[in-house]
């Protein structure tokens, strides 16, 4: 009797698999259906009394003799590693989990999203948030209110500014209730929310804080206003216009010539001579959208005089050429700067030869960081002396310059294909390694033939890992894989003990060893490599995957299940 009980208690939960794997009606990408055998029962019991490794490798011998995926199988499988994964105590295998979840992109990983949000860990619940902002679903949406119950601002924030940009119909009451509940320093995030909404209720808000005391409270709903192009403000914003601080005129001449406002030329005009530069730059920004074309002489003359936001507004005007081209020997290097940047914008290849200098460090160690009028209309770019020590202490400047620095290399690519493939190579060459994955994603979607030899030589540099390796995924996502495939398959199998999937600040070291990969970038890179395995379907990229979850470091597992997942469906 006991031992016919023991047996029981052993089959009867295999049973229940193999009863779950029958009813089963998705069919695996391959169009072949999942065989039901106790041994796929056995697998998928195994992976959820938590010995992933045992069913992996019980897996891998089926594929060995079968010689082919299963892909209901390891759906199974990978689902509950993820599971597993979401209900460990540490916080790390608990955002790999996570992070794994939501690039599946499959309906039952919903599950550890949602649970994500009970967790204690203000990261994992932001995270899980997001996931879920992506999700056009009413348990999303109940998901959202509950989040709006934490005691971290951070969550309850981006949980109401998920459920504005959705429009909810309870969003408005939702964002007066935060209102009511904040500190004064806080009070600065509320407009940008209730200027989504457009009800009445949030409208009558919006007009209160318009004539709140704090000058910062009165700038963030005037820019508010102008983002989202709220006509219906437009007497409020000429009464405002009249008076305030100098801030909040610049933000009102701006808004008032982005809603082109032609009952409030006169005002602009008068705001044009203000004492204040920002507030005459941006009401002469404004009579040009209306037609004055008299108005751009004064931003010409303050240019000339080194103002960087009236140089960096003549980008607009390509008739202004003839006033930047001069600055570009202005003895301040930052006039110059500005001045290059401007002509770039307006297309003209005059600036081309001085870009290189921008986008790749040399011994100056310069970073490039946009800075902001005083009503945070305009942007000029200045430069800081030690970037290495800037970067590692505020990730803030890092991400800003990086970005002005991509932006320049997508915007030479839309201009000029043999200026852009110049300065691709000279990146290349000097190991610029921050703008290589920007890069190489601009030469795939460039796809010609001088394109692709960019790719292909660079594939082959010596001591340069990084650059290899994104060329070659580069190729690989171009079907160019005879020359790609088999390099990533190498790398990833080299770095299999190494933690390659790890999540890490933004900023990172500036100067070090070249011709090592960093733990930021191998990570990096590794998710990009297995990721274009699972979009693609890759067999070998897929016994791969599963290779990796086996052999390499145990927590790397729980993320890469989910792209396992992603690539089975």
């Amino acid at each position: 009797m006991i031992i016919f009980l023991s047996l029981f208690l052993i089959f009867c939960p295999l049973a229940t698999v193999w009863s779950e794997l029958v009813s089963q009606e998705n069919i695996p990408a391959s169009g072949e259906k999942l065989i039901l055998d106790m041994n796929a029962a056995r697998i998928v019991f195994l992976a959820r009394q938590g010995e992933p490794d045992t069913a992996l490798r019980l897996y891998q011998k089926m594929y060995k003799e079968k010689r082919r995926h299963n892909y209901l199988l390891l759906q199974q499988i990978s689902l509950a590693i993820l599971l597993e994964g979401a209900a460990q105590s540490d916080p790390e295998i608990q955002l790999l989990s996570l992070f794994g979840a939501s690039m599946a992109l499959h309906e039952q990983a919903y599950e550890i999203i949602e649970n994500s949000l009970k967790n204690r860990n203000p990261l994992i619940q932001l995270i899980a948030l997001q996931a879920l902002g992506r999700l056009h679903q009413e348990r999303a949406d109940q998901a959202l209110f509950r989040a709006l119950g934490s005691d971290q601002l951070a969550l309850r924030y981006e949980a109401l500014k998920l459920l504005c940009e959705k429009k909810h119909e309870q969003a408005t009451s939702q964002v007066e209730s935060l209102l009511y509940k904040l500190p004064r320093r806080y009070i600065p995030i509320i407009p940008p929310l209730l200027a989504m909404l457009e009800t009445p209720e949030s409208t009558r808000l919006l007009q209160r804080l318009l004539q709140d005391p704090s000058a910062e409270v009165r700038l963030s709903v005037i820019l508010s206003i102008a983002k989202l192009h709220r006509d219906d403000f437009l007497p409020q914003i000429r009464k405002h216009s009249l008076h305030g601080h100098y801030s909040e005129l610049e933000a009102c001449a701006y808004t008032l010539g982005i809603l082109e406002d032609e009952y409030s030329i006169q005002l602009l005009q008068r705001l044009s001579r203000s004492q204040f530069p920002t507030v005459a730059i941006a009401a002469s920004l404004a009579l040009l959208k209306l037609g004055k074309s008299e108005a751009l002489d004064l931003i010409e003359e303050m240019a000339v005089e080194g103002d960087l936001f009236a140089i960096a507004s003549l980008a607009d005007f390509e008739n202004s050429t003839w006033t930047l081209v001069p600055l570009m020997n202005h003895k301040d290097k930052l006039v110059r700067l500005n001045a290059i940047l401007a002509l770039f914008a307006q297309k003209n290849p005059i600036s081309y030869p001085y870009l290189t200098d921008i986008l790749i460090r040399d011994e100056r160690d310069l970073a490039y960081i946009p800075s902001q009028s005083p009503g945070k209309t305009m942007t000029a770019v200045n430069t800081i002396s030690g970037a290495a020590f800037l970067f590692r202490d505020d990730p803030d400047a890092c991400k800003d310059d990086l970005e002005l620095r991509e932006s320049i290399l997508e915007d030479l690519r839309s201009q000029s294909d043999t200026q852009f493939l110049r300065v691709a190579n000279e990146i290349f060459k000097k190991q610029q390694n921050d703008l290589v994955p920007r890069l190489t994603e601009l030469l795939e979607e460039m796809g010609t033939p001088a394109a692709i030899q960019c790719l292909k030589q660079h594939q082959e540099k010596l001591g340069a890992p990084l650059v290899r390796h994104y060329c070659a995924l580069a190729l690989y996502h171009m079907d160019e894989r005879s020359c790609a495939v088999d390099m990533l398959m190498k790398w990833v199998n080299n770095q299999s003990q190494t933690e390659l999937i790890r999540f890490t600040p933004l900023s990172s070291e500036i100067g070090s060893n070249l011709y090592e990969l960093t733990p930021e970038e191998s990570s990096q890179l590794l998710i990009k490599v297995l990721e274009a395995f699972a979009i693609k379907q890759d067999e070998k990229g897929i016994a791969l995957l599963v290779e990796a979850m086996v052999s390499g470091h145990q927590k790397n597992k729980y993320a890469l299940a989910g792209l396992l997942l992603r690539a089975t469906q």
